[in-house]
């Protein structure tokens, strides 16, 4: 069996049945589209014809070009989740994937390798991704065994030599054709944090020590959110160690608003917080480049706050100087939310 690690080398054939590494797990896959290789896959599983298979694709607009349908609401759980391990069941009015679907309904994800999401842009096309192992069997974890006991499954494997420790876990499979969320598979990412991000999606505003400008734009869209009694979570973050108060101008700015912040205590980013929020809205564009260096597959979800409201100036860092200047930062941070809010409020 040919193995690739460089997507430049790959040599595909439309009927190919491969071997694959997602991120978290091998698989074997083939083209969506290939007949032949999905009724392959179908007999070295020994699964029945029509089941069903989950369809990896590497971007959100893939789901576009498809014609797949779904609510504003659902794109936040994409953004907020893709990549990771959340396989969700929409809708496919065309029958496009009618070979992997079942009663025109298909589970989509987004990888969380890289390599694997070059891959499908490279062949592009959407591929078919499932365990390699039979209902009774656990999926195989090692290279090694996969190479000495299932080689025959594959006309070639394309994975990268970096691969991380293996996850026996599942994706979660959830069903969202009716605008609803349905529980089918719980996996990795538990079904009572998916329904809350969907019922409070969470926005989180970034500065580096979050004690100046994201705390601003923290408690003043609270305001506007529990005023217009809207559905989101707004917390804010700082890359600095937490536990540090407001500072005092931001404090008196706010207060000059009617709005009190004096409880406020600053956090420090952290991997959870990341992954609870649907939109991740930083002050500069610096910032939005370390996060992205952090956590780089969270790039449907992060922005500057500047760029995602239509502005093309950053929220610089006021820290230190006169309250005249936290006076300026304040009206910037609430020109970019008040069109922040317009935005969010139309997909309600």
């Amino acid at each position: 069996m040919k193995i690739y690690d460089k997507i430049s080398k790959v040599k595909y054939f439309e009927d190919a049945v491969f071997l694959h590494h997602t991120g978290s797990m091998f698989g074997v896959g083939c083209s969506a589209f290939s007949e032949v290789a999905v009724k392959k896959i179908d007999i070295l599983k020994k699964r029945n014809q029509g089941k069903g298979y989950i369809v990896l694709i590497p971007e959100i607009d893939w789901l576009e070009r498809y014609k797949i349908r779904y609510h504003p609401k659902i794109r936040r759980l994409l953004q907020q989740y893709w990549p990771g391990e959340l396989s969700i069941i929409l809708n496919d009015p065309e029958d496009k994937f009618k070979l992997v679907s079942q009663n025109q309904k298909v589970a989509f994800r987004i990888p969380t390798s890289s390599f694997l999401r070059e891959f499908i842009k490279k062949i592009d096309k959407p591929i078919v991704s499932t365990s390699i192992n039979l209902s009774e069997e656990v999926p195989y974890k090692k290279v090694k065994d996969i190479i000495d006991q299932k080689s025959d499954w594959f006309d070639f494997a394309v994975i990268p030599g970096d691969i991380k420790a293996q996850s026996s876990v599942p994706s979660t499979v959830i069903d969202c054709t009716d605008a609803k969320l349905t529980c089918i598979r719980e996996g990795k990412i538990t079904f009572d944090n998916i329904k809350r991000s969907f019922e409070n999606p969470q926005i989180l505003f970034i500065c580096t020590a979050n004690i100046c400008r994201s705390p601003m734009a923290e408690f003043y869209l609270k305001t506007l959110i529990q005023k217009n009694k809207l559905s989101f979570c707004v917390k804010s973050a700082g890359f600095l160690n937490g536990g540090r108060q407001i500072s005092e101008n931001s404090e008196k700015v706010l207060k000059e608003n009617e709005i009190d912040a004096s409880k406020h205590i600053s956090t420090q980013i952290n991997e959870e917080l990341i992954l609870d929020s649907w939109l991740v809205l930083t002050m500069t564009i610096q910032h939005k480049l370390y996060l992205l260096d952090y956590f780089p597959n969270i790039e449907n979800k992060v922005f500057t706050l500047s760029e995602f409201t239509g502005y093309q100036i950053d929220v610089d860092d006021p820290y230190g100087l006169e309250i005249y200047f936290y006076r300026e930062t304040y009206e910037k941070i609430r020109e970019r939310i008040d069109n922040l809010l317009d935005k969010i409020s139309r997909e309600e």
